[in-house]
Order: C-alpha cells, then structure tokens, then sequence
C-alpha cells in the first residue's frame, strides 16, 4: 500500500476525526519512525504535538505545543505516542484517554505479528519486529525496530522492547519495563515493573519490580525511587 501524504486542506479539528488519520504525540527520532510506520500502513498523521519551542514541522507535518489553542480544541481524535521513556508515555497515554482521545494500534507492514497474538491499544510495532503466537502486549506499547518475540510472552502495558531486542518463550513482564537494545532473555523469566533491563544484557533470572539490571549475566546494579516525570505539561 503507498503511504498517504498531508496535505494542507481541512483543520487538525475535522480531520481528526477519520479513522484513517492521527495525531503523534511526540516530535523526537522516535517521532519520524512511528510516522514512518502509520503511513506505510495507509494512516494519514495530520498533526503531531510537542513541547520542543524550536521544532516546528516533522517529516513535513505541522508540530503544535500542547498549550497551543488549536490543539487544545481538538476533540474526538485518534493518536498514537511517540515518547521512548515510559513513565512519560504512560503520563501522556492517561491524560489523551481523559480528553476524549482513542489510542490507534499501528503495525508496520514489514513486522510479523502471529494471528494469536494480542496487542494493546496504542502499541507502535515497528519494522522488521516479530511476535510470535499466543503472546499479549497491553497498551501503549513499543516494539521496536528488528525485536523478537517469541509464543506464550506476556507483557504488560508501556513497555518498550527496544532494536534488537531477543525474548524468548514464556517471559513475562510488568508495566512499563523497558528492555535495552539487543538485550536477551531466557524462556521463562519474569521482569518485574517499570525494571530496565540494560543495553546487551542476558537476563537469566527473574528481575525484581523497579531494579536496573547489566551484564552477562544480568545482575542489578541499582534501584529505581522515582518514577521519570512526564515530557508533556497538559
């Protein structure tokens, strides 16, 4: 399918509303790639939002604070976040589904995504990921560029599993872990929530809730006592 292209006709209000349009939330490298994705999958991105004063346009679409006038009187509008941090992904995710938002799950057409897996509203699986069948992501998820996957893995929401990243079978985790690039894990270990599982990192054992873990194997390096604060004040 060819990608569709903005164009200028219609307000962000209007065209927000067509199941085949959205605003991205998030004007970063991540920002491009998720626009990548919804637009080979025949999404048309009318509008992205972000805090960033000196970014004005992204991949040729306008980019709006999230205090600007006009963005605030969007209503009923279908969007999809483009933050790598989790905690702000989450902060942002509650807030949209407050303001009358639906979260778009968008799947680039280079991915494979078994016809028994399960993912959540708001997930972004970018190129050349794999989920293999029987496994559940839940909202608000990111799998990223060349990630693998395998059955039976059940994660929970705002996770991000990064480039490169290789879970075998049976892994869970808990909300919004985040799974370093090329990180590796073995079947059956539990990540507990909001852990970082550090870059190249094999994780032979369970993970305890809010720990960082490094190394081969993965051993926890510190604790984390504070959630990160949300990149959009709205």
């Amino acid at each position: 399918m060819n990608p569709v292209r903005p164009d200028s006709r219609g307000s962000p209000q209007s065209r927000s509303r067509d199941p085949q349009s959205i605003i991205v939330f998030g004007a970063s490298g991540h920002g491009k790639v998720v626009m990548d994705v919804a637009r080979r999958g025949g999404v048309e991105v009318t509008l992205v939002v972000d805090d960033d004063p000196k970014c004005h346009s992204l991949s040729g679409v306008p980019v709006l604070s999230a205090l600007d006038p006009e963005w605030i009187a969007t209503k009923e509008f279908n969007y999809i976040i483009a933050i790598g941090v989790n905690a702000a992904r989450a902060s942002v995710f509650d807030r949209l589904g407050t303001q009358g938002g639906i979260a778009r799950t968008l799947v680039h057409p280079s991915s494979v995504v078994a016809e028994s897996a399960s993912l959540g509203a708001g997930t972004v699986a970018c190129a050349g990921a794999v989920v293999n069948p029987d496994s559940v992501f839940g909202k608000n998820c990111i799998l990223n560029t060349s990630c693998s996957v395998d059955h039976d893995c059940v994660l929970g929401d705002h996770v991000h599993v990064c480039p490169g990243v290789r879970l075998a079978g049976g892994v869970m985790a808990g909300d919004g872990v985040m799974f370093g690039t090329g990180a590796i894990v073995i079947p059956g270990v539990k990540i507990g929530a909001w852990s970082i599982v550090g870059a190249g990192a094999v994780v032979l054992r369970d993970v305890p809730d809010r720990c960082v873990v490094f190394g081969n194997p993965a051993r926890v390096v510190r604790s984390i006592k504070r959630a990160l604060p949300p990149i959009f004040q709205m």
